[in-house]
């Protein structure tokens, strides 16, 4: 009995679960002051993501993950960004902003802070 309501709890968490595929083309706008983090080198969001995934303790993390301030971006209120290129199996991406107010236009993000309620979304109009 313990078996089949592990089973069904399980089975309903993947059932349920509204996973959320991005992909080369969507563009996303902050609708807050620092809504998301980007990150001027891939291998900066790629060892953020590793840890990430990976159990680290806190010195653990804090020694592989840390990540100079001068190397990221803060989004602010209204900038958009579109996604170029994809890497790491849909966790990373490439994307291009469109601001004024940054001299870089290529950034990197991860998959998870795109979930984050403070983007929404632009439906391109065909």
């Amino acid at each position: 009995m313990k078996y089949f309501i592990a089973l069904a709890l399980a089975t309903s968490n993947l059932l349920l679960s509204d996973e959320k595929v991005f992909q080369k083309g969507d563009i996303f706008e902050a609708r807050k002051f620092e809504a998301i983090t980007l990150y001027f080198y891939r291998s900066d969001a790629t060892r953020l993501d590793t840890a990430r995934d990976f159990a680290f303790s806190l010195n653990d993390f804090m020694d592989y993950a840390t990540i100079d301030q001068r190397d990221l971006y803060k989004i602010r209120r209204g900038e958009t960004f579109q996604i170029t290129e994809s890497f790491k199996n849909g966790d990373i991406f490439q994307v291009n902003l469109d601001s004024s107010k940054s001299k870089r236009e290529k950034y990197f993000v991860l998959s998870e802070d795109l979930e984050n309620r403070f983007l929404t979304r632009i439906d391109q109009e065909s």
